[in-house]
């Protein structure tokens, strides 16, 4: 990656991890596109210094917009845009700047930061597998199952996990702007969703044609309300975790959305292209895999780490640990040696540099634990089997993400007015 396209200060020592950067990040695209519409927030709160200098941002400024789109991308990293988009990126010198992902790079971390347009430390979900005080176990947040769990999520369980958010929704019912969530049939209303809606209403389709369709029959659909309609697309993801991202599988997946979804723009009825903006970006991107670079705590490993930890949460290439009463330092110095130079150990002094001020407090510390096992390039950790999750194929684990590197932290940001940006 082109390192002018968006500078990251590396890590001490490290030229395979970055910080991510606190405030030209995902967490500004929904209350960007939010004020377009009408609602007021603190100019630290949303992207227009950084977008006022491109030509499609000035056409949105003179424009009168009803209805906003926000596309997310699952995993679509600025790199791999950039290697194998076509359409898009023939947008991008005047309808997008390259934007941070936050840390960790994990869909359920990154999916709430977009949705209530705060960072983690916030709105408190820091993490995939981490740990909730209010029921006393390690949560899995995308699909809000313990391992105990043993049908359904949480939520049939009658946890009301909305609690688990440490603060209110964007939108309440009171706020005229309608909100629609368009998300895969398999995942629609369940899991994350249960965190990302005020009510856990959002519609499913079955496929990239059917989404494309039903965000037409949305937008096109008479109202007197202004719209957000906020779409996610987790294939790349998929497919980039099965096939990695220098896969042709991978351009494949990204010039097919992007041709259904550029058919979709060009037939929008001509009044409500002209006022309807999109904002198109990714969560995170990934990070490729490779057997060098993978370390295994065997099972005996895993018998001597109870005597030091109460626990251990996951979010990808992250492992968030929670040290047993005087056994910080031993832990710290346990993983130290077992990781060597292959990632690094962050302790909660240093949470605000990754995360914003405040990381440190007891109430993070307690959710992502006191130590914080981060991979550097291509590397993975397993614990208790190999992580060779498909030996004779290879369609396993490939790649991943959560940590902080260059291809997991920056993701690209498109905007336009859509019958500029599809002219």
């Amino acid at each position: 990656m082109d390192e002018t396209a968006f500078p990251l200060k590396p890590l001490p020592d490290r030229d395979d991890l970055y910080y991510p950067d606190l405030d030209l990040n995902i967490s500004k695209v929904v209350p960007t596109a939010l004020s377009i519409l009408g609602m007021d927030f603190a100019k630290s709160k949303i992207l227009n210094t950084y977008l006022e200098q491109k030509e499609g941002w000035k056409i949105i400024k003179k424009s009168k917009i009803s209805k906003a789109i926000v596309l997310v991308l699952d995993a679509l990293g600025f790199e791999h845009f950039m290697r194998y988009s076509l359409l898009l990126k023939d947008c991008f010198k005047r309808n997008g700047v390259a934007i941070s992902s936050v840390f960790p790079t994990i869909t359920s971390a990154c999916m709430v930061t977009i949705h209530q347009g705060s960072m983690p430390i916030k709105h408190g979900i820091v993490g995939q597998k981490i740990r909730f005080n209010e029921i006393g176990n390690i949560v899995d947040t995308l699909t809000l199952r313990t391992k105990d769990t043993r049908f359904g999520d949480l939520t049939t369980a009658g946890v009301k996990v909305k609690s688990f958010l440490w603060e209110d929704f964007l939108l309440n019912e009171d706020n005229p702007i309608i909100s629609i969530d368009l998300i895969e049939d398999h995942i629609a209303n369940s899991g994350l969703s249960h965190l990302l809606h005020e009510h856990p209403h959002s519609i499913g389709y079955s496929s990239h044609v059917d989404c494309f369709a039903a965000a037409q029959r949305i937008l096109e659909t008479p109202t007197d309300h202004p719209l957000l309609l906020k779409i996610y697309i987790g294939s790349i993801d998929s497919i980039s975790h099965r096939y990695t991202p220098e896969s042709q599988a991978l351009e494949d997946e990204i010039r097919s959305i992007e041709e259904l979804l550029f058919k979709f723009l060009k037939r929008l009825d001509s009044k409500i292209a002209s006022e309807t903006v999109i904002f198109i970006t990714a969560d995170h991107g990934q990070e490729i895999l490779t057997s060098d670079k993978k370390i295994v705590v065997t099972i005996e490993e895993e018998e001597y780490l109870k005597n030091i930890l109460e626990a251990r949460g996951k979010s990808g290439r992250v492992t968030h640990l929670f040290s047993r009463t005087g056994k910080h330092e031993e832990v710290v110095q346990w993983f130290k040696e077992k990781i060597g130079d292959s990632g690094v150990i962050l302790t909660p002094d240093q949470y605000p540099n990754f995360m914003g001020k405040g990381a440190n407090s007891s109430k993070v510390i307690d959710r992502i634990g006191d130590v914080q096992v981060v991979l550097g390039k291509n590397a993975a950790i397993f614990f208790g089997h190999s992580g060779n999750y498909d030996p004779i194929f290879h369609l396993g684990l490939n790649a991943t993400h959560g940590s902080l590197s260059r291809n997991e932290l920056v993701v690209p940001l498109l905007f336009g007015r859509i019958d500029d940006l599809v002219k």
